[in-house]
């Protein structure tokens, strides 16, 4: 049984270790966030927001940058979009979760393919937000060690509890 105290509570440590800077790409009025795929129109202009949460330090400034990668096999080509950031950076100063309205602008050639699909990725300091453009691909995100282990843990440990019960 001690044990068993044991494990759970090193697994309750370890929920507050794994939380750093999170960020996400909202809509132009900075309320909600897109889904990926995002979809754009030959001709069309996006005005989307970046979100963050968890900063590592109050007042921390951290630049954009971004990158377009035009996906091989559906028509796409690299120069077709446009990625315009309205800061060169983000700086939510002492607000935590902070949100940078209406500064990324996705611009598409009226001339790009309209099957085409592009991966547009986003970065303010060492976080990286990838947009999909036109795709019907998912970026799926991996849960943090504690989300998994803590209801496996729970799970054995009642286990382990029932059997013990059963021996008595």
């Amino acid at each position: 049984m001690k044990r068993l105290i044991i494990i759970l509570l090193a697994l309750a440590m370890l929920i507050g270790n794994a939380s750093a800077f999170d960020a996400s790409i909202w809509n132009a009025a900075g309320t909600t966030a897109v889904t990926n795929p995002v979809v754009i129109q030959p001709g069309q202009t996006l005005v989307l927001s970046y979100h963050g949460a968890y900063f590592a330090s109050p007042g921390q400034v951290m630049s954009y940058l971004y990158n377009v990668q035009a996906l091989t096999g559906t028509g796409a080509d690299t120069s077709d979009m446009t990625v315009n950031m309205l800061k060169d950076n983000f700086e939510p100063g002492e607000n935590d979760p902070y949100t940078d309205v209406g500064v990324i602008e996705l611009t598409l050639n009226e001339n790009a393919s309209a099957t085409g699909k592009w991966r547009v990725t986003i970065t303010a300091g060492e976080d990286t937000n990838t947009l999909d453009v036109g795709s019907a691909a998912r970026n799926f995100e991996i849960p943090e060690f504690p989300t998994i282990a803590l209801p496996v843990a729970a799970i054995l440990g009642l286990a382990f509890f029932m059997q013990r019960r059963k021996e008595e």
